[in-house]
């Protein structure tokens, strides 16, 4: 079972894109976001129309629910597009195009922060009219302060590094640089591979976004 939750404007086709590019099996959800109020309903009625037409025509078992957003608050739409995200049954895709522009920002906001609760995020091109997959960053890890160094360290070399690399540039032991690692991967932070009987390490999208955004612990402001 898989749960589709989209955005949708005046335009179905970066949903049906969507849908069609996983295909569509007998419970499978489609669950469409619209503005709790709109000022042309008649158009907005006629996509979800085109959407539920489709979906009947290829997987008439497959079902769909529109979810009213409250778009003139925006910590509630946030809430909101939340609350979605934590009752989807199944593997969870995430549509990260079209919509209404005052939902796609908090359902945005919504999916990376349970970026570890959603299997897939998609999104449409209106340039090329293809499906793309895009990796989440997991943004809300916790990164513990004794690993920071470590961090600091992985982030300063190119493309990656080993343990055994690390511990030679630190004070630590190599149990000591083997468990940060660890604890990094564990967040998100960091990827980890084996090459031979050596593990290495490089930054993650995650790691990259969080140096940006976050003081290490001994930086003053």
């Amino acid at each position: 079972m898989r749960t589709y939750i989209s955005p949708i404007g005046y335009n179905p086709t970066s949903v049906t894109r969507v849908l069609l590019s996983r295909g569509l099996e007998t419970d499978d959800i489609a669950v469409l976001l619209r503005p709790k109020t709109d000022t042309n309903d008649d158009r907005a009625q006629e996509a979800i129309t085109d959407v539920e037409r489709m979906l009947n025509e290829i997987q008439p078992e497959v079902s769909t629910a529109i979810e009213r957003i409250p778009h003139d608050d925006f910590p509630a739409a946030v809430l909101a597009c939340s609350d979605i995200i934590r009752a989807a049954n199944g593997t969870v895709i995430a549509n990260l195009s079209g919509g209404a522009r005052d939902i796609f920002l908090p359902f945005t906001v919504a999916v990376l922060t349970h970026a570890s609760s959603i299997d897939t995020a998609l999104a449409f091109s209106d340039i090329d009219g293809k499906v793309r997959e895009r990796e989440l960053p997991v943004l809300t890890a916790d990164i513990p302060n004794s690993t920071w160094d470590t961090l600091v360290l992985i982030a300063n070399v190119d493309n990656s590094i080993s343990i055994p690399e690390i511990t030679k540039q630190t004070q630590h032991a190599k149990s000591t640089i083997t468990r940060h690692v660890n604890q990094l991967d564990e967040s998100g932070v960091v990827e980890t591979w084996q090459k031979g009987k050596t593990k290495h390490v490089g930054l993650s999208f995650a790691g990259r976004l969080r140096l940006r955004a976050q003081h290490t612990p001994d930086e003053t402001d």
